[in-house]
């Protein structure tokens, strides 16, 4: 294993970067970071600070954070941070669009042609190993839900399925997200945004996923259920 040689002006950067990186603000509480080789630091309120450990963290390929104990062994603890326009990945979740979609049903009434659409997402979970607990996802409060395009439009959601939803350690899910409707052509829409606010899927924090427009799938369908129509 090779060393770290800290000389003066090497460690002085770390930890100015280290102190950048969670936030370049001042805090009334003390603060948790890593330093540049990966080293748990405690910044104390009073301004000293201190190391936690001597392990060091790493990101594997595949998307893994893992422990380097100063024994020379090593742990999982969990996913590498990740966030996309199409996928979000922290400790415990990584959640991806599968796919969208725009559903249309078409139903002629008397000479007319009446047209109902709707913005289907279809979203993977895969919640870590290293996760503590279960979480159970049920009678979601759709208005957390907000499905919008980059006109400024906004498309009520209608529902979360599966629900009720568990997250269990160690499993993996496809959630269904639909809204009512979609942009028509004039609109000229070029992408569509979901946001779901902190706790929908079990995250702490707001997530926010974006499509291209182009990339949605157009599909014509025979009509929409009573629970595709009617947000609870």
């Amino acid at each position: 294993m090779t060393s770290t040689c800290w000389t003066p002006s090497s460690f002085t950067t770390a930890l100015f970067v280290l102190v950048l990186t969670i936030g370049n603000y001042a805090s009334a509480a003390d603060q948790d970071g890593l330093t540049d080789d990966g080293r748990e630091v405690l910044l104390n309120e009073d301004g000293t600070w201190e190391f936690r450990s001597n392990d060091r963290y790493a990101n594997t390929n595949d998307g893994h954070r893992v422990r380097l104990k100063a024994n020379n062994t090593w742990e999982y603890v969990g996913n590498a941070a990740l966030t996309t326009k199409t996928q979000v990945r922290t400790t415990t979740l990584d959640i991806k669009v599968q796919k969208a979609e725009f559903e249309i049903y078409k139903k002629k009434v008397q000479k007319n042609v009446r047209e109902e659409r709707q913005t289907v997402f279809y979203l993977d979970i895969a919640v870590s190993p290293a996760a503590t607990e279960s979480v159970t996802i049920s009678n979601t409060d759709l208005s957390r839900i907000l499905v919008s395009d980059n006109k400024g439009n906004t498309y009520p959601a209608l529902s979360l399925v599966p629900s009720p939803l568990i997250l269990a350690p160690n499993s993996k899910h496809t959630v269904t997200i639909r809204a009512k409707g979609s942009p028509s052509v004039w609109v000229g829409a070029k992408s569509m945004e979901l946001k779901l606010a902190p706790g929908v899927l079990g995250n702490k924090d707001e997530i926010v996923f974006n499509q291209k427009t182009s990339d949605i799938e157009k599909s014509h369908v025979e009509g929409f259920t009573a629970t595709e129509k009617a947000s609870r």
